[in-house]
């Protein structure tokens, strides 16, 4: 189970990067980066047996239902 607050920070790197008016500017890159990052190390932590794409997905998936409900400002 992940936690809300990371679900959170996904969220707000997942919208930076995949909502961004310049897809090739450095803040996109580096919340994209970062996002990577942080699903990686949480599918080693919490999901090891899944597979990766399969959890990445799901993360996705947990982000967009979340920035449904909790549109940033």
């Amino acid at each position: 189970m992940i936690a809300v607050a990371q679900i959170a920070q996904l969220a707000e790197l997942y919208d930076r990067y995949n909502n961004a008016l310049d897809p090739l500017s450095e803040s996109c890159r580096a919340a994209k980066r970062q996002f990577e990052e942080l699903a990686a190390r949480l599918h080693s932590t919490h999901a090891p047996d899944v597979n990766v794409l399969n959890f990445r997905y799901e993360v996705v998936r947990h982000c967009r239902d979340y920035l449904r409900n909790n549109p940033i400002r």
